[in-house]
């Protein structure tokens, strides 16, 4: 049987919850700009980004614990959320 440290539960929670919603507010951010971009009318596109983020929240949340390496959880989870949110920043600034 393999042992964890103790501090590996609270850490993943701490990853699925807050990494989690890091990384789903960067994904409908990007998402929500993207489809504007596009075309499609705001209302349209918040409401079928926001349907489908539901869907990413609960990929990576059940993710953070099923993933090997904590650090890479994180890496994945709040540096994707990061680059999302700055990717969705700067397109947003180029279609306003």
């Amino acid at each position: 049987m393999h042992r964890h440290h103790p501090t590996q539960v609270p850490l993943r929670m701490a990853a699925a919850v807050l990494g989690g919603y890091a990384f789903t507010w960067g994904f409908s951010a990007l998402g929500i700009a993207a489809l504007v971009a596009l075309g499609a009318d705001f209302e349209d596109a918040e409401a079928g980004t926001l349907l489908l983020a539901l869907l990413v929240f609960l990929g990576v949340f059940l993710w953070a614990f099923a993933a090997r390496r904590i650090a890479l959880v994180w890496l994945v989870l709040a540096g994707g959320g990061a680059l999302m949110t700055a990717a969705a920043w700067a397109l947003q600034r180029l279609i306003v």
